[in-house]
């Protein structure tokens, strides 16, 4: 399973990094992994995203790798 980094899913869904990352943190991401404490998080990357996207972004439907 491929997954994407805490840019690409801020890209995504229109959430600043930092939000993506903490939402990894509080565990509203389903799937969402480090290898360690620290490190970039592992998001699936057919995860959806735990709010609503913010208006003008591309949708998870929209995306298809």
């Amino acid at each position: 399973m491929a997954d994407i980094g805490t840019l690409e899913a801020s890209k995504r869904w229109g959430y600043a990094q930092a939000t993506i990352s903490k939402w990894c943190r509080q565990g509203l991401i389903p799937g969402a992994t480090q290898d360690k404490i620290g490190s970039d998080w592992h998001i699936p990357e057919n995860t959806k995203c735990p709010k609503k996207i913010k208006q003008g972004r591309i949708t998870n439907e929209a995306v298809k790798m």
